[in-house]
């Protein structure tokens, strides 16, 4: 089963998401960045894929923020 990783980094001033290294989209915050890539990962996992969001933060490290399956959608607080 594929998986997809939904990547949120810091893009300038802006937050981007990103799908296999191919820009999704830009916010002016991160948490609408995480949102929309929260509400892509549904729905590849909707569709029998594996998806989880990753957060780039200062440190580069990723961090999981939302995996299909095991989070809440739409996600609570």
């Amino acid at each position: 089963m594929p998986q997809s990783d939904f990547h949120v980094v810091r893009k300038g001033l802006d937050w981007a998401v990103s799908l296999h290294g191919v820009f999704l989209a830009a916010f002016e915050n991160q948490r609408a960045a995480i949102n929309r890539a929260i509400d892509a990962a549904h729905q590849v996992g909707m569709k029998g894929h594996r998806a989880q969001v990753l957060l780039f933060g200062e440190d580069t490290r990723p961090q999981t923020q939302w995996v299909f399956g095991h989070h809440p959608y739409p996600p609570t607080a």
